[in-house]
């Protein structure tokens, strides 16, 4: 596993604040220059630069998870253009260590430098443009250059694709030649070339894989990527950021754990969510979410009432769900006191409860060991307030999967059933993936909770995973079977909202079906929302002050009516 560490962050900050108080940006002839030498500064830049990765994955990593209603973040859907003004601003900012290390590395003396500068922009860019279409790149962070640029054009998202397909490729190729002097402060690959190749084919993949219903020769590029292989196939070789349990002088814990620490309440987590995990005898449950209470709310007292969330969707007063449980776990007549309270801690919302937040944060389910680094929550284990609970205060060494073996399963997957030419055992590489998710999390929650998290039995995943199969089967057609694997995503998508986001997009799926095993679809909101499903995030109002060009794209562009260019499904809601 590629066990991304930030210990560098410290050194990357200063290192990078050295850089930019040496020299004027635009002077990036550092090869040239004894005072600066160019595998130091480089070697500065790059942890910086691979933090950016990072950020480029969480920006709109919650929004993502509350699109696809996995937790309630934006699963009301009432977006305007002030809404990701801030993420916008970051992306460029982040992406300014990228484009210093390119402008560095042109000279050709670090080949592989250049090489993972390269992989970097394309994932980032890849992610960005996913976010919001059509955005300024060619012409882009040039506010300090010699020729200056601040109202950058906005370059066509299918234009900025290319280029970034191209990217990859060049990776490849530079991250070949020989590099005179080692790599250095490389946290994310160790400054292996095979391990960055690897890194780039993957993002490649994922972006022949977005785009191919928007390119006229999508499919067949895609077969070709997955034929030459040599992308990430082995969870020894994830991509994964791992977070510590650092505090000082750097907080790098989690960003989940803030709700362990005493930072705010945890989003409210989807009931569909926790609650099809519970009656599915999900291995995972258990590590996904921690239990805050066993208390259930008295609908006799007006506090408890208000408290309870939106319409009686609370899993303990839902008698539908309270049959599923007795059903599932084959209890005949009334639940017992234990059983009640364990459902009770499960905490959350529907889609698109737009009631309001009351003093319920002691009570919320809040994320537990995956991908939080917090504590793991089974039956077994009693239900303990984060509030005051120093005990609990485990860590926070967490993490986010950017590019893992389930993922490029998945996709294959996908590719496979949605008639793109591309071949394989669909079914057998559906199993891989979700005993390969299923591991990830497990020895997650090992490692951030030992003295309570107990792997599941064998005969447990084995179990699950046969349903699955079962499930996977008795679907009449490929997309049919599609639709199922899309459900499964979307439960190991917990941690990773821009996978299911842009599955969503690229395939319309999960959505409800005739299988009742499984509750294959994800709920309609049960509140209307004020718009339409989220096809790009909005543009921000304030770039519109700044640059000329943005204008039209505020005003001109609608997020739920006008989707980037690989979106031919147009997702709706379901009424």
């Amino acid at each position: 596993m590629i066990n991304i560490k930030n210990g560098f962050r410290t050194l990357a900050l200063t290192g990078l604040i050295g850089v930019v108080s040496s020299c004027n940006l635009t002077e990036l002839d550092i090869n040239t220059d004894p005072n600066r030498p160019a595998t130091g500064s480089l070697g500065l830049l790059l942890p910086v630069a691979e933090n950016a990765a990072r950020d480029a994955f969480n920006n709109v990593n919650g929004n993502a998870m509350g699109f696809a209603g996995l937790w309630s973040v934006s699963d009301a859907y009432n977006l305007n253009n002030t809404s990701f003004q801030g993420t916008w601003n970051a992306a460029y900012q982040q992406m300014q260590s990228i484009e210093m290390m390119l402008r560095a590395t042109e000279d050709g003396k670090n080949p592989r430098y250049r090489g993972i500068a390269q992989v970097l922009k394309a994932y980032c860019m890849g992610n960005y443009v996913d976010m919001f279409g059509d955005m300024p790149y060619t012409e882009a962070w040039k506010g300090n250059a010699e020729a200056q640029n601040t109202s950058p054009k906005f370059d066509k998202d299918s234009e900025i694709y290319e280029d970034l397909l191209k990217l990859c490729d060049q990776a490849v190729v530079e991250l070949a030649k020989p590099q005179p002097v080692a790599v250095i402060n490389d946290y994310m690959g160790g400054g292996n070339a095979a391990t960055w190749t690897r890194i780039a084919k993957s993002v490649k993949l994922r972006l022949l894989l977005n785009a191919r219903k928007g390119r006229p020769n999508g499919n067949a590029e895609l077969k070709a990527a997955f034929d030459a292989g040599g992308y990430i196939t082995a969870a020894a070789n994830n991509w994964t950021y791992l977070y510590s349990t650092q505090i000082s002088p750097v907080d790098n814990r989690h960003p989940w754990y803030g709700t362990y620490a005493g930072l705010g309440d945890p989003n409210y987590i989807s009931h569909q969510l926790m609650g099809e995990m519970i009656l599915n005898k999900d291995p995972r449950l258990p590590f996904y979410f921690y239990r805050q209470t066993t208390r259930i709310l008295d609908q006799n007292n007006p506090t408890d009432r208000g408290t309870t969330p939106f319409g009686g969707s609370y899993l303990p007063l839902r008698e539908s769900f309270l049959a599923d449980y007795k059903k599932a776990f084959n209890i005949a007549g009334a639940l017992s006191t234990a059983d009640l309270g364990y459902i009770a801690g499960f905490f959350g919302r529907d889609r698109a409860d737009v009631s309001g937040a009351p003093a319920d944060g002691p009570l919320r389910a809040t994320p537990g060991t995956y991908p939080a680094g917090g504590v793991y929550s089974d039956k077994g284990t009693a239900a303990v307030a984060l509030t005051g609970q120093a005990a609990l205060n485990y860590g926070g060494n967490g993490q986010w999967p950017l590019i893992n073996s389930w993922n490029t399963k998945f996709w294959q997957v996908e590719a496979i059933l949605d008639g793109t030419g591309v071949t394989g055992d669909a079914k057998a590489l559906f199993e891989a993936a979700i005993r390969e998710q299923v591991a990830v999390v497990v020895a997650q929650g090992l490692k951030s909770d030992p003295s309570k998290a107990k792997a599941p039995a064998a005969a447990e995943t084995d179990a699950y995973v046969k349903e699955w199969m079962t499930l996977y089967d008795a679907a009449p057609t490929n997309q049919g079977k599609l639709n199922v694997v899309a459900k499964q995503i979307w439960f190991c998508s917990w941690g990773q909202g821009m996978e299911i986001w842009n599955l969503q997009r690229r395939t319309g799926y999960p959505v409800q079906s005739q299988f009742k095993q499984f509750s294959v679809g994800i709920q309609s909101p049960i509140s209307k929302p004020p718009r339409q499903y989220a096809l790009r995030l909005p543009y921000p109002q304030g770039e519109g002050a700044l640059n000329p060009n943005a204008t039209k794209y505020i005003t001109d562009i609608v997020f739920d009516r006008d989707p980037i260019f690989w979106d031919k499904t147009k997702v709706k809601w379901e009424f």
